[in-house]
């Protein structure tokens, strides 16, 4: 607010009376009143030529002693302007900025993940089945429904058995446990194989629940045996549908549960079509490769199955545990998982 006219300059100094003014001499007076006018605001007056001012003439107005007086004490402040401060502003507006980035990452993250969830998978399920009546009776394939899964012998042992040779030279199917009994004593496998061997998260309860089923699914279409299927799983990826896939020299691809020919890979915005489509491109093969169906049909024996679905081909030597172009154990391995193998140390020459 401006000084009122005449607040200030009321008087002539020769009118000053009282101990304070004693004290001020005209120069001082001066100097005192420059000084409160510019801490009030009052604008400077006009200066004349008047040698005994040096504000000019006489007519100059001085301060009275009542405004000398109440200039005792500090000065008023000069009131700040309305309105926020520069920090004040940064703090506020970079804060309101931040929370809007962050609304909108969050908005555009649920779009993109709803978005990927309701698109469709692809999966297209197969009726191939095997045909060959040896894998009958051999045991690779069965008639009999996989709701019957207290099927074997039983637990079997814990022990490794180390096998090689023809495939007669392997255990007879008469000689396999359950399925109950195999899927129980593998359990813990499925709940840690997947960090165990780095390829992320271990599976859910609902993960491994969903390979149950696929394996099931599968074996009632296919009439390959469920402890076929349940063995060649383990013996791939230890359970892991995230299992690192693996690409050979000719540029074949071989991902997740089965390992299988250019396959399906897991999806976790679809978990139970993606398991179920690496269960079924196992066991009954792709449109690039054969799956367990195809190598059945082949060979008639399990085991020969196996060692075709490992390498492509068998040996002409008829050995299954010949290493060229197939892992040496792989076989020895099938069979002793189909018999209770699980943690026992290996016999395998060669194994890791």
């Amino acid at each position: 607010m401006a000084a009122k006219p005449g607040r200030y300059y009321s008087g002539q100094y020769s009118a000053l009376v009282g101990n304070s003014a004693a004290f001020y001499s005209n120069n001082e007076l001066d100097q005192y009143d420059d000084h409160a006018r510019k801490a009030y605001g009052v604008p400077t007056p006009p200066v004349d030529d008047h040698p005994l001012n040096q504000y000019g003439s006489q007519d100059h107005q001085p301060l009275t002693y009542d405004n000398l007086t109440s200039l005792k004490g500090p000065l008023p402040q000069r009131p700040r302007k309305a309105g926020w401060s520069r920090r004040r502003k940064c703090v506020v507006f970079g804060g309101a900025a931040l929370l809007l980035v962050i609304v909108i990452a969050v908005v555009v993250g649920v779009v993109v993940a709803v978005t990927h969830k309701s698109a469709p998978f692809n999966l297209t399920l197969s009726n191939a089945q095997v045909t060959n009546d040896t894998a009958f009776t051999l045991g690779g394939a069965t008639h009999s429904s996989p709701n019957n899964t207290a099927d074997g012998i039983g637990a079997g042992a814990d022990a490794y058995t180390y096998y090689q040779g023809v495939a007669s030279k392997f255990p007879q199917p008469s000689a396999w446990v359950s399925f109950e009994n195999m899927w129980n004593n593998n359990l813990q496998i499925f709940q840690t194989s997947c960090k165990t061997n780095k390829h992320g998260p271990n599976n859910s309860n609902q993960m491994i629940q969903e390979i149950y089923d696929a394996i099931q699914n599968r074996s009632t279409v296919s009439l390959v045996d469920h402890r076929f299927i349940l063995a060649i799983i383990l013996q791939e990826s230890q359970g892991c549908p995230r299992a690192s896939a693996t690409t050979s020299a000719s540029g074949v691809t071989n991902p997740g549960l089965m390992q299988s020919h250019n396959g399906t890979s897991y999806s976790p915005a679809h978990s139970a079509d993606s398991i179920l489509a690496m269960v079924q491109d196992g066991t009954q093969g792709t449109s690039a490769g054969d799956g367990l169906v195809q190598n059945l049909d082949m060979y008639g024996s399990p085991y020969s199955a196996a060692r075709g679905y490992n390498s492509g081909y068998l040996p002409k030597s008829g050995d299954l545990s010949e290493a060229a172009g197939a892992t040496a154990c792989y076989v020895s391995d099938v069979a002793n998982r189909l018999t209770g193998w699980v943690y026992a140390a290996s016999k395998c020459p060669g194994a890791t």
